[in-house]
């Protein structure tokens, strides 16, 4: 009985030991995640163009005179804003996708297995049941990032398109106006070609904002949200939940007599 027990316990420490100095700094490299690191930096450089370019192209048709581009000018305003939204989720995206498997194996996965070795010495059910819980919540932190990742990745390469042509645009853009000097003063009036580039800039600006916000926001909710929910019915229908039957058969499996 207390050989097997101390062997178990052996082992789960030695797996906390290599999770916590081998595994976790592995996963919280970001060299190992290169290629999802790259992919969102595309996109956050896509972002920063888009969203400097809606702030510039607003700046400059407030310096007209009148009020014909006012409305022009507010929108593109605006629109700097959810893009800079955008920005810190993927940001924040780009952060988790190394933090998550450090907090899950140089944390989660050796505090599981300490609790895992309290209730082997014990054999009180409360610690498997944390240890389980704690298990739990490393699975949803580990796949949560890199399959909310992957599938918005997924996702923006079919309108990737759009983002792309809204940032040729903006640099095929310049603001024109009529006026003898050149520059901008009361008798500036903007031409209509110029108008017509500026609402198609508009246009692409809001179909990106549109990609932007389902790829970098919506899906990672969704991805949690139907995680949990998978999560949820597993546990309801005792898939995956350790009843006290069994933790009392585990029990009395590593009690036996010696003998």
């Amino acid at each position: 009985m207390e050989l097997k027990k101390i062997t178990l316990v052996a082992v789960l420490a030695l797996i906390a030991v290599i999770s916590f100095t081998k595994i976790a700094p592995w996963a919280g490299d970001p060299n190992t995640h290169k290629h999802t690191i790259e992919k969102t930096e595309e996109k956050i450089e896509s972002v920063m163009i888009l969203s400097g370019g809606s702030a510039a192209t607003s700046a400059t048709l407030s310096l007209l005179p009148g009020d014909m581009c006012t409305p022009i000018a507010e929108q593109l305003a605006e629109l700097s804003k959810y893009f800079l939204v955008i920005l810190s989720a993927l940001y924040l995206e780009k952060f988790l996708v190394s933090l998550s498997g450090y907090i899950v194996f140089g944390l989660l996965l050796p505090i599981t297995c300490v609790l895992l070795c309290a209730w082997i010495i014990s054999g009180k059910r409360k610690w498997a049941e944390t240890a389980g819980k704690i298990a739990l919540i490393g699975i949803i932190i580990f796949l949560i990032v890199p399959a909310s990742v992957k599938l918005s990745d997924l996702v923006y390469q079919t309108q990737a398109s759009k983002v792309e042509n809204a940032v040729e645009e903006y640099n095929g853009l310049e603001v024109e106006g009529d006026s003898e000097g050149g520059f901008f003063n009361e008798f500036t009036t903007i031409t209509t070609e110029t108008v017509d580039k500026i609402t198609s800039f508009l246009e692409s600006l809001l179909e990106s904002l549109a990609v932007m916000i389902v790829t970098a926001c919506v899906i990672p909710i969704l991805v949690f949200v139907i995680l949990i929910w998978f999560v949820k019915t597993l546990f309801a229908s005792n898939v995956l939940t350790l009843d006290s039957g069994t933790i009392d058969a585990l029990v009395d499996k590593l009690g036996k007599n010696k003998e």
